[in-house]
């Protein structure tokens, strides 16, 4: 096996990273993001072929599926849910669990995953007309309001929800691809029990009408990449402020607007 110091291998990553024009912080942070992705994926695909393989276990018949403190009977097959939202963005749904009596539209998150429900502006304003705007115009007032100028690095901003709002927002609608009927939040790596009929999942469903009145839920605001700062006269084409300007080595332009439960203590916290 070849071997190398950290040093060399710190030195060489930093060298290409100037050659293709990012830092190596960046690189990491890309590194990351991709990791987060094939880690979903995985998640996925062991969901349903665990599904799959339970139901052939059961010589073909449909099992009772409990996750947690919810057992859904009757579950005859799952399938990654393929379609996407209206505006073009990620669906809600990432897993279809289909049963005797119906089929269920999953939502399927880590741990720790830090984004519950998404869409970014477009998908959120197509439920609340104007919140999203709203958010965006008090994001940029705080901003401006700490002395923020042209070109500096901001922390992520945060602004908590209201009941109304977080129930509209997890579970989403059709045109968000959803509803959402339960969260399904569990390891990367999908395992299960079987005994006869009855199948025990590694992870926990969580209705998301419970998800959303169990939880403090917060508007996240970020960069999409590592080297965005802070433009005050960037605006989307409606007029409501973009807060980061564009990414030099990628060309990113805007943050990226997630819901989560767990807003970073260095975050910019408003209320709006």
């Amino acid at each position: 096996m070849l071997q190398c110091s950290e040093g060399f291998l710190i030195n060489t990553i930093m060298r290409y990273s100037e050659i293709i024009n990012i830092t190596f912080e960046q690189t990491l942070q890309e590194a990351f993001v991709n990791e987060a992705g094939m880690s979903a994926e995985r998640q996925e695909n062991g969901f349903v072929s665990s599904i799959a393989e339970a139901i052939k276990n059961n010589g073909g018949k449909p099992i009772n599926l409990i996750a947690g403190n919810e057992t859904i009977k009757g579950v005859t097959g799952a399938s990654k849910y393929t379609g996407r939202q209206a505006s073009g963005s990620e669906p809600y749904t990432d897993i279809v669990l289909e049963t005797t009596s119906g089929s269920f539209n999953l939502s399927m998150k880590g741990p720790s995953a830090p984004s519950l429900a998404g869409g970014g502006l477009r998908g959120i304003q197509a439920i609340i007309p104007d919140i999203g705007e709203n958010f965006f115009a008090a994001a940029h007032k705080n901003l401006l309001d700490k002395g923020y100028k042209a070109g500096d690095k901001i922390p992520d901003t945060v602004g908590k929800l209201n009941d109304k709002d977080k129930m509209l927002l997890v579970v989403g609608t059709e045109a968000m691809g959803g509803p959402i009927d339960y969260m399904y939040i569990g390891p990367m790596e999908v395992s299960y029990e079987q005994d006869g009929d009855t199948v025990k999942i590694n992870g926990s469903l969580y209705t998301s009408k419970y998800y959303a009145e169990s939880k403090d839920l917060y508007f996240r605001l970020r960069a999409r990449r590592i080297d965005q700062t802070f433009d005050p006269n960037a605006k989307y084409s409606n007029g409501s402020p973009k807060i980061y300007g564009k990414s030099p080595s990628r060309g990113d332009s805007a943050g990226r607007l997630v819901i989560t439960d767990k807003p970073s203590s260095k975050a910019l916290l408003i209320i709006f």
